[in-house]
């Protein structure tokens, strides 16, 4: 962002506060109903708050706390807390109201504004703590909507809960999200119901003496996404299944192309009307339904709905789900043994089950990418300098990691490091990403390590110079607490040597399930300083970081994580484990 265009942002905020504090509810609902989008959410959403305040921003916001302390009126207190959301942060502030009191026109924004956490982090116990809003916001969203008896008001918290609801930031928190999961689920549900968009149907009896089984698959359109839902097709018994794509309307051919050597049928859905969209999965008898992408973040997402109906007699949900889906019709959750803890059904509403090895193989569509040509001074890395790359995505970067990376810069001065934390497959936006780089070279800077150490590469089209620049690369480093999956794949194809911290929950073991399964357990590592240690190691010890370089080598040739993909597949574990789990949903010991 322009000084010039931080500028007139700065001024709109002002003006668009000035609105809210003459608390007139009506001229403040017309702001939030304007028919190009809520004011105030898209002001928030700009990253406006990330900008360190002014005097006349700290003015402006002290007259808000004021108003919040002292003002009995409810229409007034919510209008100065609309307005103070411009400056600050949820997690941070003190409401002095409850939802039930929020005036009907404002409901809906208040609900989003409650939601609306930072996407990023610059203080330590600051993702805790949002997380924390999170939970006691959810749960009184939740109280509300249950205990009051209006449909204009259930109407308004739940369309502003379905908007608002967006926890990828906060997903990093290495803790049990049942709980978050469960009443999300309910919210979910009470909207469906509550707008006449849930279809429900009783799945009619398999016919006697039918041997095939239809699974029906809701495709996802991300590269990553596809990989493991390939990878978790690939090897299913063809006599035995037929497998049903559905792939979303607006976007049938490139999604389809993804799955045309898996499926036996494609079907394409009108995402844009749920009910028919519903209608159309049942009319195909189906005896499972499989989602294939995350349903555990934004609740409009499509296949989160129809999911959120039964349609199949079993339905299932995969590592693709950051968490728990909470959803009663969800029966089944797949995963790897080496991806859980022992205790990981305390962390699911659905039956877990687990399969040998890992969840991470991935087979990516079409043809092998070929690693794209780049040399050091393209990306401004002296010959001379070691390299550091990670492809750690920007939501899931926070202090602890950034603090880690910058212990190892300040204990090897000739390592440089180079970050793509923009991936395409987790969004197409990231706001206020100079705050995020600022903050990233302010860290490394309280370590000494000056910022022509630190490289950033943006979103590319393809995976191709992302392989290019890994051929360069002494060391790939792993996110934390929330790991990599997929990303770990390109390092390993390349022989560059991942270091991954292993965390409790499944989203925190993904990376080292992975390298457990392929025998690199020496770089997985336990506590963040065992992490600093092993990567500082192995930078100050050329012949050690050969020695594993090698052995990477060596594995990705063993399991093919070359460019084409995964090896094989886990369809015949994910075969008997859905067709156990078909018998057990029907009463049948036979199929």
């Amino acid at each position: 962002m322009d000084s010039d265009s931080e500028r007139r942002l700065r001024e709109l905020r002002l003006n668009l506060a000035e609105v809210c504090l003459e608390g007139r509810i009506d001229r403040i609902a017309a702001l939030t109903r304007n028919p190009s989008g809520d004011a105030i959410i898209t002001m928030i959403n700009s990253g406006v708050r990330h900008l360190a305040m002014t005097k006349a921003d700290q003015a402006v916001a002290e007259r808000c706390h004021r108003i919040l302390s002292v003002e009995h009126d409810i229409g007034r207190k919510v209008a100065a807390y609309l307005a103070l959301s411009l400056f600050s942060f949820p997690h941070t502030m003190d409401r002095a109201f409850d939802i039930i009191d929020v005036p009907t026109p404002l409901l809906a924004t208040v609900v989003k504004t409650l939601l609306a956490v930072p996407v990023f982090f610059t203080k330590e116990g600051a993702r805790k703590r949002a997380l924390a809003h999170v939970e006691t916001t959810v749960q009184e969203i939740h109280k509300a909507v249950t205990v009051i008896d209006e449909e204009d008001f259930r109407k308004e918290v739940l369309s502003g809960f379905m908007d608002g609801y967006v926890v990828s930031a906060v997903y990093g928190e290495d803790v049990s999200l049942r709980t978050l999961a469960l009443k999300r689920a309910e919210l979910i549900r009470m909207y469906l119901e509550i707008n006449d968009l849930a279809r429900d149907v009783v799945p009619p009896p398999r016919e006697p003496n039918n041997t095939v089984v239809r699974i029906g698959v809701l495709c996802p359109g991300a590269l990553s996404e596809t990989a493991a839902v390939r990878g978790h097709l690939l090897g299913l018994d063809t006599s035995v299944f037929q497998v049903i794509a559905f792939v979303p309307d607006e976007a049938a051919t490139s999604v389809a192309a993804g799955f045309e050597d898996l499926a036996d049928d494609f079907v394409a859905l009108p995402v844009g009307d749920i009910p028919r969209a519903a209608g159309i999965i049942a009319a195909e008898k189906l005896d499972v339904l499989m989602a294939g992408a995350n349903l555990t973040n934004a609740c409009r997402f499509p296949w989160t709905l129809l999911m959120a109906q039964r349609l199949a007699h079993l339905q299932v949900a995969m590592h693709s789900c950051c968490l728990t889906t909470g959803f009663p019709t969800v029966d089944l959750f797949l995963n790897g043994i080496l991806n859980e803890p022992d205790d990981c059904r305390e962390d699911y509403t659905e039956e877990v089950a687990l399969f040998p090895g890992s969840s991470n193989h991935y087979a990516f569509p079409g043809k092998p990418v070929e690693p794209e040509t780049v040399t050091r001074e393209q990306i401004g890395v002296p010959d001379a300098a070691l390299l550091l790359l990670s492809g750690a995505n920007y939501f899931k970067i926070g202090p602890d990691l950034i603090n880690a990376w910058a212990r190892i810069l300040e204990a090897v001065p000739h390592a440089h490091i180079l970050m793509y934390p923009f991936n395409p497959n987790w969004t197409t936006h990231y706001p206020y990403r100079e705050g995020f780089l600022r903050f990233v070279q302010e860290r490394f800077a309280a370590r000494g390590v000056p910022v022509d150490r630190l490289h950033v590469l943006e979103a590319q089209a393809t995976r191709a110079p992302i392989l290019g620049v890994l051929k360069l690369a002494d060391l790939y480093l792993d996110s934390f607490p929330y790991s990599g999956a997929v990303s770990l794949m390109d390092p390993i194809s390349m022989g560059c040597p991942p270091v991954v911290r292993e965390g409790h929950t499944a989203r925190c073991r993904q990376s080292s399930a992975l390298l457990r399964e392929i025998g690199l357990d020496v770089l997985v590592t336990k506590s963040t300083d065992d992490y600093v240690t092993v990567v500082t190691r192995l930078l100050l010890d050329p012949a050690l970081r050969r020695e594993m370089s090698e052995a990477v080598r060596d594995v990705s040739r063993t399991y093919n994580f070359g460019p084409g993909g995964a090896e094989g597949g886990l369809g015949g574990d994910v075969g008997d484990i859905l067709l156990a789990a078909l018998k057990k949903k029907l009463k049948t010991s036979v199929i």
